[in-house]
């Protein structure tokens, strides 16, 4: 009997507190409605060859890489389809690239280091290995067409970074951030606890 309420309070708390989890996710891929000026602008700017992900108008999702640019829309090549698939705009409501990280393996690739930093976007913070041996960890100020500004972390003046000296780069939680997610699951273990002896105690 105790067995089994246990498991029973155990999976009831857990339900509870993946929950807003489940909430939090649906509203992250919850895609905004069709904004063709949008849909170009990221297609111009992450340029061809680029790895993306998309979800249409429809819900129906995509994955491949550009391999040609058009006025209306532009063509997505993909492993598993045979000939290049025509994505108009107009049917885009959500685009981003299918990795945000980078990492040099022999020479710099510039165009893909720009694509990440266009796809994190301003005010994501980030870590960046620089191929003089230095690490920064903060903000993105600023981004312009040879390189990027990064505000680091604890310093009040950015620090410019160009493409050709990134070897590594990928998003990056704050120390705030990491202590809000210590607390939210210190939080929750301490709950799954108080539950499991209140029903070891109606025994």
């Amino acid at each position: 009997m105790y067995s089994s309420k246990k498991a029973l309070v155990i999976a009831l708390v857990t339900s509870l507190l993946l929950l807003p989890l489940g909430d939090v996710a649906a509203s992250l891929n919850a895609a905004t409605p069709p904004n063709p000026a949008v849909a170009k602008q990221q297609v111009d700017q992450f340029g061809l060859g680029a790895k993306v992900k998309i979800q249409l108008a429809d819900g129906k999702k995509l994955k491949g890489s550009i391999s040609a640019i058009e006025d209306g829309g532009f063509l997505l090549a993909s492993k598993a389809d045979g000939s290049p698939q025509r994505v108009a705009y107009d049917q885009v409501a959500q685009l981003k690239l299918a990795k945000l990280t980078y990492k040099a393996t022999g020479q710099p690739n510039l165009a893909e280091a720009r694509r990440v930093v266009l796809g994190l976007g301003v005010g994501k913070h980030i870590q960046v290995k620089t191929a003089a041996g230095k690490e920064y960890h903060g903000l993105i100020v600023a981004i312009e067409e040879g390189g990027f500004a990064v505000m680091p972390d604890k310093q009040s003046a950015p620090v410019q970074i160009a493409y050709s000296d990134v070897v590594q780069l990928g998003p990056n939680l704050s120390t705030g951030a990491k202590i809000a997610i210590a607390v939210v699951v210190a939080a929750g273990v301490a709950l799954t606890i108080v539950w499991i002896v209140w029903a070891a105690g109606q025994d």
